[in-house]
């Protein structure tokens, strides 16, 4: 029997896909792009007809699809939301109690959500390929693994959606369902920045070599980063999310992964989300592979890259050199995601840097970024051994084999200045002041 038999036998409509999940299941969706909006749709259609009762969903990173038809205050009570990573769309009903947050280190929400266990996975895909296969490059992460053992594998054909190369193509053995839309994918621009933004981006940027292999984390100081590396030469990628600035570097060159010890002449990546040209671009791209997140952000293998850097953004610092990434005080604001992956990967490397980057103050100045202690309630998501760099725009604290004391002393050269003189109060009551 051809692929297209086996097409056409799959084929159903959204709302006949969504009527096969079972009370009690947890049903799990794409990070950000990958999230399938006809699909979607259905389920915020089953939801407000009651019929998602006892469900379990989650997912990365909610996005315009999820938000408007699905996670929503009217919905509340229908079905339970479980968030892996806290956006914009759900961070609100964490905070109100109405939703839940599981938090896990990006690469290993495969095993923990086989642990759990998931019981359905609805993802969007591109066309079949002339193999019979449909790419699911927008989002490989922890949907691929979900293919292997989940009772209900829905995909939705989408032609927008890029055929990425590499180990993220599903054959149509391995479905249940299928739909089809066409929708526009989801577009992400790059955020907004500021002067603070630039001078800490100029600051890693000056300090990654040629020739280094490079993770650069999402937002707009990581995203200048990126262009902040337009001199440089024979630079790789092995990293978590491909966004707009990683094309641009392939596009002028800069990247080539010829200089990679392991995967070389290739990029990696294990999900994307950016403009529609970034898409395009990574449509049957030779030199690009989607990789599941297992293996992406698998500390020993981010180790095997040598020369490997890691860029992430952190909320605050303490003197220690602890790390809060994803809470503001007691309230869950993000997630670890991948970051503790990709610091512990980088430092492990031969010759890898870790950078993790903060403004020096937050709320227009009023607190500091560098702080003696974080609070009680405040989430330590990189512990202090793993820290290896700090940068604010006032400079690059080296915290990674030093002393408690140089520790506090860096970070406090760091900090904003008005900040200093009480920081430095705060370092002497605790025997980590200035000899």
């Amino acid at each position: 029997m051809a692929w297209q038999d086996d097409y056409r036998r799959l084929l159903t409509s959204p709302d006949e896909a969504v009527a096969r999940l079972k009370p009690g299941w947890r049903v799990v969706l794409p990070t950000l792009a990958g999230a399938p909006p006809a699909l979607v749709r259905a389920l915020g259609r089953a939801a407000e007809a009651g019929t998602l009762k006892d469900m379990t969903l989650g997912s990365i990173l909610p996005g315009r699809d999820l938000a408007k038809h699905l996670v929503r205050p009217d919905l509340i009570g229908r079905f339970h939301w479980d968030t892996f990573f806290c956006g914009g769309s759900d961070r609100q009903g964490v905070h109100q109690g109405h939703y839940d947050m599981s938090p896990m280190h990006f690469g290993q929400m495969p095993r923990l959500l086989r642990e759990r266990p998931s019981h359905a996975i609805m993802t969007l895909a591109s066309p079949p390929d002339e193999d019979g296969k449909v790419s699911i490059g927008i989002s490989v992460d922890y949907t691929h693994s979900m293919f292997a053992y989940a009772p209900l594998r829905v995909v939705e054909i989408n032609p927008n959606v890029p055929r990425v190369r590499g180990p993220c193509r599903i054959p149509l053995s391995q479905i249940d369902a299928i739909v089809e839309s066409d929708d526009p994918l989801i577009e992400l621009p790059t955020p907004p920045s500021g002067e603070a933004d630039r001078t800490i981006a100029r600051f890693i940027a000056e300090r990654i070599p040629d020739g280094a292999t490079v993770q650069i984390g999402f937002g707009a100081m990581p995203s200048l980063v990126a262009l902040g590396l337009l001199n440089h030469k024979h630079l790789g990628i092995h990293t978590e999310m491909f966004v707009d600035p990683m094309r641009v570097l392939i596009e002028k060159g800069v990247v080539d992964n010829s200089r990679k010890t392991f995967n070389p002449g290739k990029t990696l990546y294990t999900f994307t989300a950016g403009s529609a040209e970034t898409y395009k671009f990574l449509d049957d791209n030779p030199t690009i592979e989607g990789h599941p997140v297992e293996y992406t952000n698998d500390p020993s293998i981010i180790a095997r890259h040598k020369g490997m850097v890691s860029v992430n953004a952190t909320l605050a610092v303490d003197l220690t050199g602890q790390a809060c990434s994803e809470s503001i005080g007691g309230l869950q604001y993000s997630g670890t995601g991948g970051q503790v992956d990709f610091i512990r990967g980088a430092t492990l490397a031969e010759g890898g840097r870790s950078f993790l980057a903060t403004a020096s103050t937050a709320k227009d100045g009023a607190i500091s970024c560098i702080v003696d202690s974080l609070p009680p309630s405040a989430v330590v998501t990189c512990a202090r051994t793993d820290i290896d760099t700090v940068v604010t725009e006032y400079g690059v604290a080296e915290l990674r084999g030093r002393s408690l004391r140089e520790r506090a002393q860096s970070l406090i050269a760091i900090a904003h200045p008005k900040f200093r003189d009480a920081l430095e109060i705060a370092a002497r009551a605790r025997g980590l002041g200035r000899r």
